[in-house]
């Protein structure tokens, strides 16, 4: 095996070599050995250096880019591409609706056509429908499937983003209910070398390692829980974490096919999502003397988001702390003297006020059927 030379190195045992075995003494700055030598060491000393790379980059663990895909080639594991960010209109994400009368008094096709964009109010993120989505004419409301104009996870959206469309009809309004983030970016090296690693293992197909893979190449899944027998003697379930939200249908689908494909006969797999424990909570903020109202205003809205984003972060399974919503609450802000909550409510009905706790299967999330679910005052 080569050993990794530095130029000092090679300097320092040629000069040694000349000294001892030939009768050039002179190995002074600008003689000509001296430069000679100078000059080959350069070279060698950057040949080391490209072997030291290249074999470094033979090795699973240190290889990366262009040398991982050839790694991944030989175990036919390519690297995941760029995905486009997409919602289907059974999801019910993207919406069309008119605040009064129907759509069909001013859309008298009862179609929303292909191609029809929707974007953010600086047009930064487009996305288009991706097909033909007809109502009825006492409708006030369609939602209809859309699809990015470009690939990557720059295109994933917040809620209430695409509030524009192109129409061109001023009383017909369209936003997104929820977030949209399907849209991925190629295959990192750390997850594309996780799967590589255990590529071997998951060809066999019809082990856990097989599900897993299968369930985490599915483009929106975070995670995933598995549960061995969960509908009896030969089966098991597979519960689906997004990356964000709540997992929409058509993301549970996705991983059922997935798992579909690897699974054994005879063996019955199960994607769905956790059982979702509504949260409702109304809290009122006392500030402390002097705090003018537009910063009263912004920090309702911070303590808001952060209520919100302590629900959703709950792992499934996980216990709701009241501590630690208080401790959540006045990290916001020195400005917070105190609070108060009026309404804590779990499973859409009230609850004392304390710790809650969830099955395994269950996790906490602002009760989607309400628009005001987390209310700060």
């Amino acid at each position: 095996m080569l050993f990794n030379k530095t130029y000092s190195e090679l300097m320092a045992q040629a000069m040694d070599d000349l000294e001892m075995n030939t009768d050039i003494t002179n190995m002074n700055a600008g003689g000509v050995a001296r430069t000679l030598i100078e000059v080959m060491n350069t070279q060698l000393a950057e040949h080391y250096t490209t072997l030291d790379v290249n074999q470094a980059m033979g090795f699973l663990s240190t290889a990366d880019g262009y040398f991982l895909d050839l790694i991944g080639e030989l175990l036919n594991t390519p690297r995941l591409e760029a995905g486009t960010a997409s919602a289907s209109y059974v999801d019910k994400i993207q919406k069309f609706y008119v605040p009064t009368g129907f759509l069909g008094d001013y859309i008298p096709s009862l179609v929303i056509p292909t191609g029809t964009t929707v974007s953010s109010p600086d047009q930064s993120i487009i996305y288009n429908t991706s097909e033909t989505t007809s109502f009825s004419a006492g409708a006030k409301y369609v939602y209809v499937s859309i699809v990015a104009s470009a690939v990557g996870a720059t295109k994933n959206v917040g809620r209430n983003i695409l509030v524009s469309n192109g129409l061109g009809i001023a009383e017909v309004f369209t936003t997104n209910e929820s977030s949209i983030v399907t849209g991925t970016d190629t295959e990192s090296d750390n997850n594309y070398r996780y799967r590589i690693a255990n590529a071997t293992l998951a060809a066999e197909r019809a082990n856990e390692t097989a599900v897993r893979l299968a369930a985490l190449s599915v483009d929106g899944v975070a995670n995933i829980i598995l549960e061995p027998y969960a509908r009896g003697i030969g089966s098991y379930e597979v519960l689906v974490l997004p990356i964000e939200g709540i997992a929409t249908t058509t993301l549970v689908a996705a991983v059922q096919t997935s798992i579909d494909g690897v699974q054994a006969y005879g063996i019955r797999g199960f994607a769905s999502s956790p059982d979702i424990v509504p949260v409702d909570i109304e809290v009122r903020i006392v500030f402390i003397d002097g705090t003018t109202e537009v910063a009263e205003d912004r920090i309702r809205l911070n303590v808001k988001t952060a209520i919100e984003q302590y629900t959703s972060n709950i792992p499934i399974g996980g216990e709701f702390i009241l501590n630690e919503l208080r401790q959540q609450i006045m990290d916001v802000s020195e400005k917070i003297k105190d609070h108060n909550i009026h309404c804590y409510y779990f499973r859409e009905q009230p609850h004392l006020l304390g710790n809650v706790e969830i099955e395994h299967d269950e996790r906490f999330y602002p009760n989607p059927n309400s628009p005001e679910a987390i209310i700060v005052a």
